[in-house]
């Protein structure tokens, strides 16, 4: 081992340089000296000591730039603890519930108390069916792979079906690092029922990587249980193959067969009873190393000799200033330097403004003005993100951001939830650009897990409110065909009365004075029209109820005024006509000479209906399209820029800000790789549904 080395020898060519550079000095110096001369003669201002000063600088910088090392040692590339993989099966058939709720979530729980026990270990994590996705790489973040495992369900994943040999190439090829043989474990969860893996290949691959894997079997060997799916409507069924409900069950002997072809294979058979993954594993690694050590291939490490260069070129150049200079030369070399240090303090002014902003941002969020707080924390991101700022500052901005977008988000929960889920939607993307700048950010881990269960919650809201959505809207067409039908009986009644003497009703000038008819006829009509009437009041008034029924739905409940307007505001009002126009016909028909007067009220009553019917029809559609229109917005959202932290750990702590914006106009667009990035991130599991859906029809098996 030598004792000195250039780390960087390829710079040490540039030494050559100092021999055109020693020649050129010496050439202005005689062209100095031939100057003096020419002018009268005069002490020479010039000395050669100041040159070779110079050239000596010059030999230090590039000696200083090939990184000259000393006093060498070796640091070993050893860590403590284990890699572990966990492969988790997300094909549908995890979705049994003879494990309660069921065989994913319970396989979820199980990776949840195996990282609760972890301290040392590093951990990743892969989801499979018929093909495998990684959702963490090897990290020691566990509450970041807490966050990714609540991301983990069937359409995480191309295609659908169970394929081992997908989890395994994956966490051989991609997932563990080489150099770290003999302290890899891979934990598969599944329920078997492999669909044409070749588990030879695979159990070789493990063997070749000197992989340790231990395998879970979830569900009850000895009898099937059905697979809930949900349908279009939302109502949950049993997923069906052929005509026939599809049983799964697990297959223990397939798991036991693989577990038998290598050594390195363990396979635990929990069925449907309670386990601790936790405790399975530390039985299961006790006789395992937990420490791997490379000391003879270790990382060489020198002493850094480049300062002790940079120090002396430095003093050699300010030496050449001053040498014979009787003070002007000082003078100047004072100037350089008083520039040179003002310039840092130009770089450095940029500090204070980000921490000025900063101090505004966190007094708009103390005073509960999120919206102000998210607004000037994003300002202040764009702005510090251009000045070099240290990522540990960034990733303060990003957390805070994150935290006024959950604040928003809880505040517009109940009035608006579509609003809610996409605050918090963007505070996810906030956590996760802070954890991007720091890794170490524990508090950003935890927001993150919280933020997941508020978008559940948000989720199952605005379910929730679809459903009421549309049964109001079934309510809103039921009222409208009893409306079609009270106007079809009017017009019916309203026909029978001109058919009892057609002359009388026509609009014809000159017309023959009617015919008294029969009284008894007469009576006996009047009766039976008036017995008509009747009816379609009693419809009408059933019809009023299911109105304001309605309209008390459509009223919000801290908006109950006088003046307060909604959708059948203007129907009830009309309405209030038709009933009243409906008594007044049923008096005038119990009087032959005013017949052609009713026949006048039941058209007025009819116009009335019509109105209220093309009142709620257009009312229907608009609500129809805003919902439609709402659902596409939903799946091409664009969700703002990533989330940030605060400026430093004891700074986080002073303040939780968070905010998102309220309506306002849009910002000019300035899309940088990190936003696209960001909402690539926000829309995968859109994606990933899409894409499982279309893939699902070219599996045979797709459970």
């Amino acid at each position: 081992m030598s004792a000195f080395v250039f780390q960087w020898p390829g710079a040490l060519p540039l030494l050559l340089l100092a021999i055109p550079l020693a020649l050129l000095l010496a050439f202005a110096r005689k062209q100095r000296l031939r100057v003096i001369a020419a002018m009268g003669g005069g002490r020479p201002t010039h000395r050669r000591l100041r040159d070779i000063l110079r050239l000596l600088a010059f030999i230090c910088l590039v000696l200083a730039l090939a990184r000259p090392g000393y006093a060498p040692r070796t640091e070993s590339a050893s860590r403590t603890g284990r890699d572990v993989v966990f492969a988790l099966d997300v094909s549908r058939s995890m979705l049994a519930q003879d494990v309660p709720p069921s065989r994913l979530e319970v396989a979820k729980q199980a990776i949840r108390d195996a990282l609760d026990r972890f301290s040392n270990e590093r951990v990743g994590l892969i989801v499979y069916a018929g093909s495998s996705s990684i959702l963490c790489p090897l990290t020691n973040d566990y509450a970041f792979v807490r966050y990714m495992l609540e991301q983990a369900q069937p359409r995480s994943v191309d295609f659908g079906g169970t394929t081992l040999q997908a989890a395994i190439d994956k966490a051989v090829d991609q997932v563990f690092i080489e150099g770290r043989e003999g302290v890899q474990d891979l934990i598969i969860l599944t329920d078997g029922e492999d669909n044409g893996s070749k588990l030879a290949k695979a159990v070789e691959r493990l063997n070749e990587q000197s992989v340790d894997t231990l395998l879970i079997g979830l569900g009850n060997p000895n009898s099937g249980s059905p697979i809930p799916i949900e349908n279009a409507e939302g109502e949950q069924t049993f997923l069906e193959q052929n005509g026939s409900t599809v049983y799964t069950q697990l297959d223990d002997a397939a798991l036991r067969t693989l577990a038998a072809e290598s050594m390195r294979i363990q396979y635990r058979a929990v069925g449907t009873s309670p386990f601790h993954l936790g405790d399975v594993y530390q039985d299961y690694v006790k006789d395992l190393p937990v420490d791997v050590s490379d000391e003879e291939n270790g990382i060489r490490v020198y002493q850094e000799g480049a300062p002790f260069l940079l120090t002396a070129a430095l003093m050699l150049l300010l030496l050449s200033e001053c040498w014979g200079a009787r003070g002007l030369q000082f003078g100047q070399a004072a100037l350089l330097l008083g520039t040179s240090l003002l310039a840092n303090q130009a770089s450095e002014a940029a500090a204070p403004t980000i921490e000025a902003a900063y101090t505004e941002a966190s007094t708009s969020y103390q005073s509960s003005d999120y919206a102000t707080a998210e607004t000037q924390f994003a300002e202040l991101y764009n702005h510090a993100s251009t000045q070099n700022t240290m990522p540990a500052r960034l990733a303060s901005i990003q957390f805070n951001r994150g935290l006024c977008q959950i604040q928003l988000a809880q505040s517009s929960s109940e009035a608006n939830p579509q609003k809610a889920l996409a605050h918090a939607r963007n505070a996810e993307l906030n956590f996760l650009s802070a954890k991007r700048y720091r890794n170490d950010l524990s508090r950003a881990g935890k927001q993150l897990e919280t933020t997941a269960q508020l978008v559940i919650e948000l989720q199952a809201a605005i379910e929730a409110q679809a459903q009421n959505d549309a049964a109001l809207q079934a309510q809103m067409e039921a009222l409208i065909e009893q409306l079609q039908a009270l106007q079809d009986e009017q017009n019916k009644l309203r026909e029978s009365l001109e058919a009892t003497d057609p002359d009388r009703f026509s609009n014809q000038r000159n017309k023959p004075d009617p015919l008294t008819p029969n009284p008894e006829v007469v009576a006996q009509q009047s009766k039976e029209f008036i017995a008509l009437q009747n009816n379609l009041i009693e419809d009408s008034q059933t019809i009023l109820q299911s109105m304001q029924a309605i309209d008390q739905q459509l009223t919000p409940p801290d908006l109950k005024l006088p003046d307060f307007e909604t959708v059948l505001t203007e129907p009830l009002r009309l309405f209030a006509i038709v009933q009243s126009s409906q008594t007044q016909a049923a008096q005038q028909l119990a009087i032959w000479a005013q017949w052609p007067v009713t026949r006048s009220t039941l058209q007025t009553i009819s116009q009335k209906l019509q109105e209220i019917i093309e009142l709620l029809t257009q009312d229907s559609d608009q609500s129809s399209e805003d919902s439609e229109e709402y659902e596409e917005m939903d799946e091409d959202y664009d969700y703002m820029e990533d989330s940030e932290e605060s400026m430093n750990s004891s700074e986080a702590m002073q303040s939780d800000f968070a905010a998102s914006s309220e309506m306002q106009a849009l910002p000019t667009p300035n899309y940088s790789a990190e936003d696209i990035l960001m909402e690539e991130q926000g829309n995968l599991q859109f994606r990933q549904q899409k894409r499982a859906e279309a893939n699902a029809a070219k599996v045979e098996n797709d459970y």
